[in-house]
């Protein structure tokens, strides 16, 4: 319609909606097309431009997105406030990622002032939301803590909800990738059950499941009764450590379903680890990646069957770039990626024959004696 009808607005209003939602979607290159695209103009206008912004702030583009977030800024002052203050929002973020407190600070100060004064605030709770981490900050700087503590309570009475900060009353660290830890606001929570971080990584991944649903997943060679007693044996030591709402239970008596605490946050290495391959992020992909998922946890299906998705997804994406980078004669980057590759799957025969083959060409005398020994150990 909006080709036919080429108007403005109308191609702005849809622009600046479809490119979000692909966004949403994890469909980058999609939303920045469809921006352009149904762009009135061929220069982004200001609210594209934020929208732009954005686009860039998910992607980790952060001085991508802070340029057009700060050019936005200053023309939207005073023309368009739903689209000042999200990508004032958006901005803030990024210059708080950045490393600029000082600015993102101020920027989200007077974003706030500015929420606090609109009748529509409510249409920015999908923003805070998605800003969580943000939010959070912000509620421990003495400067901005009233301002957005404010807000949050402003947008729960509107919404009937609970206030967004009151959401994450815990913050876990579970790394899974390599090893089992788990950290409860910086300090390492010991744990007995091998089960227990297992059961973390799954409910995280896979909420509002039954407890049948848990034992065929990660128990399915465990008798009836032997998993049922052994899950209630995680489920104890769970309540145990961090208390007694870091799991609950919703839905009938007899078979209820089991998912974190309302006010538990947890960051999971392996879901990181999946996000940054579905964008692509290899860099991210291999400093999240320090070896396989709960290795030792062989006889879990669904923790061999993650497993194998992780290292798999790893290792394609990393022969992807090796084979362009062989292809168009940048011996030494295929080298480096080599090494890389080795890192998921050592015992690849073809790898370690084509690493020793790039460093007779591009590597080091020390570097090719080495890895000719490993391959020699390895076919020996």
């Amino acid at each position: 319609m909006i080709h036919d009808l080429q108007d403005y607005e109308l191609r702005s209003w849809t622009a600046i909606r479809l490119a979000d939602l692909y966004s949403l979607q994890g469909k980058h290159s999609k939303a920045l097309e469809a921006l352009h695209d149904l762009s009135p103009t061929p220069e982004l206008p200001p609210a594209l431009l934020a929208t732009r912004g954005i686009l860039m702030r998910r992607r980790g583009h952060l001085s991508l997105a802070i340029q057009d977030s700060q050019a936005a800024v200053d023309e939207l002052r005073g023309k368009d406030t739903r689209m000042l203050l999200r990508s004032q929002l958006h901005l803030s973020d990024a210059l708080r990622r950045s490393g600029d407190e000082a600015e993102s600070g101020r920027v989200l100060r007077e974003a706030l002032t500015l929420l606090m004064q609109d009748r529509q605030r409510g249409a920015y709770k999908a923003d805070l939301e998605e800003l969580r981490e943000l939010t959070q900050h912000a509620m421990l700087d003495p400067d901005s803590a009233p301002y957005m503590e404010a807000v949050l309570d402003q947008l729960a009475i509107l919404t009937n909800t609970q206030p967004i900060y009151e959401d994450t009353l815990m913050h876990l660290q579970v790394f899974t990738l390599g090893r089992a830890v788990v950290m409860q606001d910086g300090e390492e929570v010991q744990l007995t059950l091998q089960g227990s971080a297992l059961t973390l990584a799954y409910l995280t991944l896979h909420p509002n499941r039954t407890r049948a649903e848990i034992q065929a997943d990660l128990y399915p060679d465990k008798e009836p009764e032997t998993g049922a007693s052994y899950f209630r044996s995680v489920f104890r030591e769970l309540r145990q450590k961090f208390g007694q709402h870091i799991l609950i239970m919703e839905g009938p008596h007899k078979q209820p379903r089991y998912r974190m605490g309302r006010g538990v946050h947890v960051d999971l290495d392996a879901k990181e680890l999946q996000e940054a391959l579905r964008r692509g992020e290899v860099a991210r992909a291999l400093a999240l990646y320090r070896g396989p998922f709960l290795q030792s946890m062989n006889e879990s299906e669904w923790a061999n069957a993650l497993r194998d998705e992780l290292s798999t997804g790893l290792g394609l994406e990393l022969r992807g770039r090796l084979d362009r980078a062989v292809a168009a004669g940048d011996l030494k980057r295929g080298l480096l990626l080599c090494n890389q590759y080795l890192r998921v799957d050592p015992l690849d025969q073809e790898m370690l024959e084509l690493r020793v083959e790039l460093a007779r060409k591009v590597g080091a005398p020390h570097e090719l004696a080495r890895y000719m020994v490993e391959l020699q150990r390895f076919l020996n």
